[in-house]
C-alpha cells in the first residue's frame, strides 16, 4: 500500500483522473447532446425498456473497443514516462521496496485510473438518459435498473481489460519513448477493427479479447457472462505481468531470460507451458448433448394475454406439445428424440423460430408486445444460433469470394475456363475453412451434424454454378479442362445427402434441375419433369421432388380450371401423407386468393360502435387500407391514401376504406380522435382469424374488392407507387 501511494505520487500531476473522467463522458455526451437541438419521434409500441441499461449497453462495445482502449495506451505510457526520465528504471535497486511490489503498484494504478474511466461511463450514461427522459418523454422509457445487470456488465468490463492493462504497461516500461508503446497499441486497434470487418476471431492478438468483449452483446444471452473474452484477458494478464516484471526487474530482455543455462531452460520450460496452456483455452468447445431428448424453458414478458406456448415442427407445423406459463415462466421436457431442424413456438398469435435437436436445451427470455421483440437465446447449441444469424445477414448462404463473383457475374464467360475451376476450387477451400473453424464469442463450434448439412449445401451450390458456366461456354473448352477432381470433391457431398439437405429449397431445386438435359429444360420443361419424376423409385426423395415441382406449377397457373387439372393428375402420386396434405393446403390457398374467388363479407365495427358488413358497399370496387396503429410504415402511407381517394371521388364505382387490424379497440378510436380522415374507418374484431386464413404476413396492406363482392387483386401496389393509379385507372374497363 505505501508503494502504491508512492507510485500515485509520482503520477498525481499528471492529470490522468480528469482524463478519465473526460473520456468515460464523451459517448454519452456527443449522444445526449445534439439531441437537444432535434425533433425526436415517439415511436409506438416501442417495447418498455430501463434508459439506464439502454444507455449503458447501446455503446458499451464501441466504448470498451476504442475510447477505454486509448485511455489504457495513454494511461500506461505517461505512467512509464516518469521513471524513463527521471531514470528510475536503472536505480530500482535503490528503492526500499522490493522491485515486485513496485511493479505491481503501477500495474494496480494503471486498473484503478481504467476502472475510473468505466465509472464515468456509467455513471455519465445514467446521468444523461435521466436527462434525456425528461427532455424526450417517452411511454416506453422506464427509469428502472436490474443492479445484478449492471454489477455483472462492470464487472464483465474490467475483467477484459485486465490483459490489455498488463500488454501496455509492459511494452510501456520496456520501450523508453511514449510514441512506440502508443504506436503498437494502435495497431492492435487496426487489427481488431480489420477482424471484426471480416467476421473473423485471430486468436494470437493480445488485443482480440476486446472485439470479442464487442461480439458477445449483452450478458443476458451468455452461458456465462465471465465467458471466453475474459478468459482470453486472464491468461494475457499472467503472461504480460510476467514479462514485464521480470523484463523491468532484471533491466533487460536478455538479463531476465538469457544470462545463462538455467534463465535459458526456465525460459523455455515457461514458453512451452504458456503455449500449452493458449492452445487448450483456444480450441473451440465441440459441441456437448445433455443427453435425451430436449428442454425449452425460459421466461416470457408480453403485453398481451398469454398463459401457455404451442412448439410445432415447422415443416408440417405438427404439435409437439403444449407448455402452461405461470407467473411469466415456462418450461416443457419432451424425451422424445427430436431431430436437429427448425421448430415453432407459438404464444398469444406471435410465432417464433428455434433451432435444436435431440441432447439440447434451451433457454430464452423473451420480450415481446404487438410489434416488437426482444429475444436473449442460451443453448448448447448457440454456435449454430449465431451463424444462422450471420447467414441472415449474408443473404441466407455462405458468400462466394470476391474473385469468384467477379468470374459469375462477366457478362461473356471466358473461352479458358481455367481460371473458372481455379478460382472456384480456391473459394471452395477457403469455405470449407471457415465452418471447419468458426466459433461464436463464447468460443463454441459448430456441431458435426450441422457442419456436414453446411457443407453439403455449399457443395450444390457451387455444382449449380459449374451447370451454368459449362452451358455458356463452348463444350469444346470446357472438356479440355481437368477440373474432375474438384467436381467428384462437390458430388461426393452432394451423393449422400443429410436429413437437412435432402428437404432443403435449394438441394430440391438443383435434384431437378438435374433430371433435364439442356435441351429440355427450353422445351416444354414441366411436363417433362413430371414423366422423369413419375419414373424415380417410390419413396421419400420422390416424394419431397414431386411436392417442390407440383407445389410450383399450381403457384404459376393464373386460373383455377388448370391448377386444379394439373393437380389431380399428380396428387395421388405422392404417397406420403404429410407431404399431400400440405399440397391441399397450399391449392386451397392460392384458390381462395386468386382472382374471382369469393372474399369474406367481413363484419366491421366503425367509430361508434355500431356493426357494418362490408357487403355495404356492394356493386362497388373497395379499395381497403389494412392498417394498425401501431404499424409506423402504416401511419407513414395513411395520408397518401387519403389524397388517392380525393383523386377517384367523381367515381361513384370506387370506394376507400380503411380496416384497422389493432388488438386494442380503443387505441384504434385514441388514434383517430387526434388523426381524423374523410374516409370511412373500421375496426376488425378477431382480426388474426382473417390474417392467417389470408397468410398476410405484413401490413400496410391494399387490397381491391370487385363489385360481385368478389377478390379482384389481394395485394395491391402502394398508393405512393404509379402501378396503384394505372390499376384505379383501368376499373372502368371492367
Amino acid at each position: 500500500m505505501i508503494t502504491i501511494s508512492v507510485e500515485w505520487q509520482k503520477i498525481r500531476k499528471l492529470e490522468l483522473t480528469y482524463v478519465a473522467l473526460i473520456l468515460g463522458a464523451i459517448i454519452p455526451i456527443v449522444k445526449f447532446v445534439p439531441s437537444l437541438f432535434q425533433d425526436v419521434t415517439v415511436v409506438e409500441g416501442e417495447i418498455s425498456y430501463s434508459i439506464f441499461e439502454s444507455s449503458i449497453s447501446q455503446n458499451i462495445g464501441n466504448f470498451v473497443l476504442f475510447i477505454l482502449f486509448i485511455y489504457i495506451i495513454i494511461a500506461a505510457s505517461r505512467i512509464a514516462q516518469v521513471d524513463h526520465k527521471n531514470n528510475c528504471w536503472q536505480l530500482i535497486e535503490t528503492q526500499p521496496v522490493s522491485r515486485f511490489q513496485i511493479y505491481t503498484a503501477k500495474y494496480v494504478i494503471l486498473l484503478f485510473l481504467s476502472l475510473w474511466c468505466i465509472t464515468s461511463y456509467f455513471i455519465s450514461n445514467m446521468m444523461f438518459s435521466l436527462l434525456d427522459y425528461f427532455v424526450h418523454p417517452d411511454p416506453a422509457k422506464m427509469v428502472s435498473i436490474d443492479i445484478i445487470w449492471m454489477l455483472k456488465t462492470y464487472l464483465k468490463v474490467f475483467v477484459t481489460i485486465l490483459g490489455i492493462a498488463a500488454l501496455q504497461l509492459c511494452l510501456a516500461v520496456i520501450l523508453s519513448g511514449f510514441l512506440w508503446s502508443f504506436l503498437i497499441g494502435i495497431l492492435g486497434l487496426i487489427l481488431n477493427l480489420y477482424f471484426l470487418n471480416a467476421g473473423e476471431n485471430f486468436l494470437y492478438s493480445p488485443y482480440n479479447s476486446l472485439s470479442l468483449f464487442k461480439a458477445s452483446g449483452d450478458i443476458r444471452g451468455l452461458e456465462h457472462f465471465i465467458s471466453f473474452s475474459e478468459h482470453v484477458s486472464l491468461f494475457w494478464t499472467i503472461v504480460f505481468l510476467v514479462l514485464g516484471y521480470f523484463w523491468y526487474s532484471r533491466k533487460g530482455f536478455k538479463n531476465a531470460f538469457m544470462k545463462n543455462k538455467s534463465k535459458i531452460l526456465v525460459s523455455v520450460v515457461s514458453l512451452a507451458i504458456f503455449s500449452g496452456i493458449f492452445f487448450i483455452l483456444k480450441k473451440p468447445k465441440s459441441y456437448t448433448s445433455k443427453g435425451v431428448g430436449v428442454t425449452v424453458k425460459g421466461s416470457i414478458k408480453a403485453t398481451f394475454a398469454v398463459d401457455s406456448m404451442h412448439i410445432y415442427s415447422e415443416e408440417f407445423h405438427k404439435k409437439l406439445g403444449v407448455v402452461p406459463i405461470k407467473n411469466n415462466q415456462f418450461s416443457w421436457t419432451t424425451l422424445e428424440k427430436l431431430p436437429l431442424d427448425n421448430y415453432i413456438l407459438e404464444f398469444g398469435g406471435k410465432k417464433l423460430s428455434i433451432f435444436m435437436g435431440n441432447g439440447d436445451v434451451v433457454d430464452l427470455n423473451i420480450q415481446w408486445n404487438e410489434t416488437k421483440q426482444k429475444i436473449f437465446l442460451k443453448s448448447n447449441r448457440k454456435a449454430e444460433a449465431f451463424y444462422q444469424a450471420k447467414l441472415e445477414y449474408d443473404n441466407g448462404l455462405e458468400s462466394f469470394g470476391f474473385n469468384f463473383y467477379s468470374v459469375l457475374d462477366r457478362e461473356n464467360p471466358t473461352n479458358d475456363p481455367t481460371e473458372f475451376y481455379k478460382v472456384a476450387q480456391e473459394d471452395w477451400t477457403d469455405n470449407l475453412k471457415k465452418i471447419d473453424h468458426y466459433i461464436d464469442p463464447e468460443n463454441e463450434g459448430l456441431s458435426d451434424e450441422y457442419k456436414e448439412y453446411r457443407k453439403q449445401l455449399l457443395a450444390i451450390r457451387y455444382l449449380a454454378e459449374i451447370d451454368k458456366y459449362k452451358k455458356l461456354s463452348p463444350l469444346s473448352t470446357t472438356d479440355k479442362v481437368d477440373s474432375k477432381e474438384f467436381v467428384d470433391e462437390l458430388n461426393k457431398y452432394a451423393q449422400k445427402p443429410g436429413r437437412l439437405l435432402s428437404k432443403d429449397d435449394i438441394y430440391l431445386q438443383y435434384r431437378l434441375d438435374q433430371l433435364l438435359t439442356a435441351k429440355e429444360s427450353v422445351s416444354n420443361r414441366d411436363s417433362i419433369l413430371f414423366v422423369k419424376l413419375d419414373h424415380l423409385p417410390k419413396g421419400v426423395d420422390k416424394d419431397r421432388l414431386l411436392t417442390k415441382h407440383l407445389g410450383q406449377n399450381i403457384e404459376l397457373k393464373t386460373d383455377s380450371a388448370s391448377r386444379n387439372h394439373i393437380f389431380t393428375s399428380q396428387i395421388n402420386k405422392i404417397e406420403n401423407k404429410d407431404y399431400k396434405n400440405m399440397l391441399y393446403s397450399r391449392l386451397k390457398q392460392i384458390n381462395l386468393s386468386q382472382k374471382g374467388a369469393p372474399f369474406p363479407d367481413l363484419l366491421l365495427m366503425d367509430e361508434t360502435g355500431n356493426e357494418v358488413k362490408l357487403s355495404k358497399y356492394k356493386d362497388k370496387y373497395v379499395v381497403i387500407d389494412l392498417w394498425a396503429t401501431w404499424c409506423s410504415p402504416c401511419r407513414k402511407v395513411r395520408p397518401i391514401f387519403d389524397t388517392r381517394s380525393f383523386q377517384y371521388a367523381y367515381n361513384r364505382e370506387i370506394q376507400f376504406i380503411s380496416i384497422s387490424i389493432d388488438e386494442n379497440k380503443s387505441k384504434w378510436i385514441n388514434y383517430l380522435k387526434t388523426t381524423p380522415s374523410h374516409i370511412p374507418q373500421y375496426w376488425l374484431p378477431n382480426a388474426e382469424k382473417f390474417m392467417n386464413q389470408y397468410k398476410i404476413e405484413g401490413i400496410p396492406r391494399f387490397m381491391i374488392i370487385d363489385p360481385k363482392g368478389k377478390i379482384f387483386n389481394l395485394n395491391t401496389p402502394f398508393p405512393s407507387d404509379d402501378n396503384f393509379v394505372d390499376i384505379l385507372d383501368k376499373l372502368k374497363k371492367y
